[in-house]
């Protein structure tokens, strides 16, 4: 039992005896009886929890939540609750950085460290984790307003906040996360620029070599993140036979069944892939070496500019994009077309079949249908033919690895090892 003292200048303390048997007093200060009532009920709960060593109701533990850090302080003192462990912002972010740098991706961790300095550049130093508040939080988000960021990145920084705070919930360092109700989450792309079947011939006839035609393919007709799914690419990938590109994704492989996936080989694509692989040296296990970033856009100028094709923003995306359209203008299911792009049906509607190109309102409006599909079907078969005629040269010639009727069964000169 706990009992209720009041001074002659008016002020009250509460006094209890503790689990060792101790007396112990919690004061309350100059208090109205009907409150220091209502605190000696939780008081008498919190020991009665300690004695018998039970959880303290529930009504109690709400209590003990919505505290302020003086009435916390008192609790502890009396052993009435369990020391919290006050860490700082910055401490908890260094130590969840440094936990997740063994299983997440240097990108992920890049993005997450990002975020960890804008959030340091707003709350001050030494701000304590467990004393942020929503209105704190929804400030830092208003933050990054002032900084210019696009929405797309204030959402992903908002998004990295709640993820890393959320797990200092999970270890209960704090109750609540003051980031939680911050909009956060993928931007839907607005960027709807449909790369035609018409401005990519000419792009690939403006690459310099069969190389960089290839790497375009890769992104135009089946629809690879470059570069990191193209550069894992090796000739194994390739099964001529059935047409199908073994492709690694690095970033769905931590994903069960999402590590690779079977993308067809359109009949450009096999072109683009015969050729290459005519050329190829002797050993060489990849089928793109292409690397860099100002490089690749610097090439791409000139190829756009040969080309006589207007440049496109989100060079390989943008590419990926037109891939996924026009698998689906040509009447793929949209469940096989996002199995194939490799992600959901959600993502496709999302960021890349959320605008209708131009040639398909032009197609079902009959505008030019008879003259543009025939263009479309004659393109389809001088491509096979073509294949077909390197094809029976290179039997004839003899030469190893020689695809057989549009394929090629083995690659012992190319592969290179496993």
């Amino acid at each position: 039992m706990a009992s209720i003292t009041t001074r002659k200048n008016g002020s009250r303390f509460i006094r209890f005896i503790d689990s060792n048997g101790q007396s112990q007093t919690i004061t309350l200060g100059k208090c109205a009886m009907r409150y220091a009532e209502s605190i000696k009920v939780k008081i008498e709960d919190l020991a009665s929890a300690m004695l018998h060593h039970h959880a303290a109701r529930d009504d109690t533990a709400c209590w003990v939540a919505d505290l302020d850090g003086c009435m916390t302080t008192k609790l502890e003192r009396v052993g009435l609750i369990p020391p919290r462990i006050t860490m700082t912002l910055e401490e908890w972010l260094e130590q969840y950085l440094a936990e997740r740098k063994n299983d997440l991706k240097p990108e992920s961790l890049r993005k997450l460290q990002q975020t960890k300095t804008k959030m340091l550049a707003f709350f001050d130093t030494g701000t304590e984790l467990h004393k942020i508040t929503a209105q704190q939080a929804t400030g830092w988000r208003q933050f990054l307003k002032h900084l210019k960021l696009s929405e797309a990145a204030i959402k992903t920084h908002s998004g990295n906040a709640k993820t890393m705070v959320n797990e200092a919930v999970k270890r209960k360092l704090i109750e609540d996360n003051p980031f939680v109700s911050l909009r956060s989450g993928p931007t839907p792309s607005r960027y709807s620029r449909y790369v035609t079947p018409e401005d990519s011939e000419r792009m690939v006839n403006a690459c310099p070599n069969t190389e960089w035609k290839l790497l375009f393919g890769l992104a135009r007709y089946a629809g690879l993140r470059i570069p990191s799914e193209s550069q894992m690419l090796t000739w194994k990938d390739v099964d001529f036979e059935r047409a199908r590109l073994t492709v690694r994704s690095p970033k769905t492989e931590r994903h069960a069944g999402h590590e690779r996936r079977i993308v067809p080989i359109t009949p450009k694509l096999m072109t683009l892939l015969q050729n290459h692989f005519a050329e190829a040296e002797e050993g060489q296990q990849h089928l793109v070496t292409i690397r860099g970033k100002g490089a690749v856009i610097q090439k791409f100028q000139a190829i756009w500019r040969r080309g006589g094709v207007a440049p496109w923003k989100r060079l390989w995306q943008t590419l990926r994009q037109s891939c996924e359209q026009g698998w689906a203008m040509e009447g793929v299911p949209q469940f096989a077309v996002s199995l194939w792009m490799g992600h959901s049906m959600t993502v496709s509607g999302r960021h890349y079949a959320n605008s209708v190109p131009d040639e398909l309102f032009a197609r079902v409006a009959g505008l030019g249908v008879g003259a543009e599909s025939s263009a479309h079907h004659n393109a389809h078969m001088k491509l096979h033919e073509t294949a077909g005629n390197d094809q029976k040269q290179k039997r004839a010639s003899g030469k190893a690895g020689s695809p057989k009727s549009g394929v090629c069964r083995s690659f012992p000169d190319i592969s290179g090892g496993s």
